[in-house]
């Protein structure tokens, strides 16, 4: 009975991995978006949310300040959440517009819906949204703008790193968000199906966010997805349209991080993937399946390494197994060595594809395995947590990259 018990759970991991493997090779369809240069401009609502970030603000507000966009068309609003630092000042002189959040919020989706509720009388099209130590291309905005006017109103740009190289934590971050702009994002928006937003560098029609975003997660960027494909809209990935994202050095604080978004995951799994998929039932939207499908990746890894544990318990056991994993657990040390250097290699080649030195992301290259691994403790940690509570990210290293 056990091993009946293990054939089935594998064979669930099995189809959920050759899914996710089948659907990022949608990236390299033929792009079928349509978008052109347009006369007609698009008014924006820049949000930024922002608590203590007085050493990097001045950054963002100055990179979007100097947009190749009429400044007429775009106001920046910086969200002072309860700081107890300078960033109202900072932002002030950079020439933000502000937003003073004096009431008491646990969450980014929070912050949001305040400004959003001081906003809604005023006269813009899209908001777009930015994390407080970002620093944005030139051409963003203008990019944005063709987009919203050839029809695509939910759009997210691609998420790049300004101090890849600083270690080998923000090397592998950089490259779980590479291979998801590329194998996620660019997959779904190739193969007519809905992208997901990645919490920074999106556009979002206002009247949606307005009339739809009532967020009760503690991740407001996977929760706006869900809406939007709930809602029968479909998001796009821009690779063009580039926000360089400050990526976390050290493994306690990208412990925290990542706590988060598997917790928020969860929380957006149990809340909303029935609704997934009774929609995909009755309408046929494969978007909604594959929602589902992502918001179980957390507990199809724990599954994983339960399956791992059951196997080795299998070999004590001296009962023999007939699967794949069984197979190449038999071949031995060799077996994974050769897996972990294809991993790297792949590693390597993303790296190179987006015209970063491999010989500085060395760490992250060799070391991104261990990265997803230590994926595995996270979730299982938050899969018995009642609550993870929504702490700010300290930044401040200024280490930008501009391709500009």
């Amino acid at each position: 009975m056990a091993v009946i018990i293990y054939y089935v759970f594998f064979a669930i991991t099995l189809l959920h991995t050759i899914y996710f493997g089948v659907t990022g090779l949608f990236a390299f369809l033929k792009n079928k978006t349509k978008v052109v240069e347009c006369e007609n401009k698009t008014k924006f609502a820049i949000l930024i949310a922002a608590r203590n970030e007085e050493r990097v603000i001045g950054n963002l507000v100055e990179s979007l300040i100097k947009q190749d966009y009429p400044s007429d068309l775009y106001d920046v609003y910086t969200c002072v959440n309860n700081c107890t630092d300078n960033t109202l000042e900072v932002a002030k002189k950079a020439k933000s517009k502000i937003i003073e959040v004096k009431a008491k919020v646990k969450t980014k989706g929070e912050v949001l819906l305040y400004a959003l509720d001081k906003l809604k009388e005023k006269p813009y099209d899209a908001y777009i949204v930015f994390d407080a130590d970002n620093v944005v291309d030139s051409k963003f905005l203008s990019i944005m703008n063709n987009y919203y006017q050839s029809g695509y109103k939910f759009v997210q740009g691609r998420k790049d790193s300004s101090n890849i190289s600083a270690s080998w934590i923000s090397s592998s971050y950089s490259l779980f968000y590479y291979m998801q702009n590329i194998f996620y994002n660019r997959a779904r928006t190739r193969s007519n199906m809905c992208a997901t937003i990645n919490g920074t560098g999106f556009m979002v029609d206002k009247k949606f966010m307005e009339e739809k975003f009532k967020p009760v997660t503690i991740t407001e960027d996977i929760e706006l997805s869900l809406i939007c494909v709930l809602n029968g809209e479909r998001i796009v990935y821009a690779d063009e349209a580039i926000t360089y994202d400050e990526q976390p050095l050290k493994f306690k604080v990208s412990w925290k991080q990542r706590a988060r978004w598997s917790f928020g995951i969860m929380q957006c799994c149990k809340r909303y993937s029935k609704q997934l998929l009774s929609n995909y039932f009755e309408e046929g939207d494969f978007s909604n399946f594959d929602k589902v499908m992502f918001l179980i990746a957390p507990y199809m890894q724990i599954l994983s390494f339960v399956l791992m544990a059951a196997l080795l318990v299998f070999k004590l056991l001296g009962i023999e197994l007939y699967d794949i994993f069984s197979y190449f657990f038999n071949l031995g040390m060799w077996c994974f060595l050769i897996s972990y250097l294809l991993c790297a290699l792949f590693s390597a080649l993303v790296i190179k594809y987006y015209d970063n030195s491999v010989v500085k992301n060395l760490h992250g290259i060799f070391l991104f395995s261990i990265f997803i691994i230590t994926w595995i403790p996270i979730n299982i940690v938050c899969m018995f947590k009642n609550n993870v509570t929504w702490t700010p990210i300290e930044h401040g290293q200024n280490l930008v990259k501009s391709k500009n």
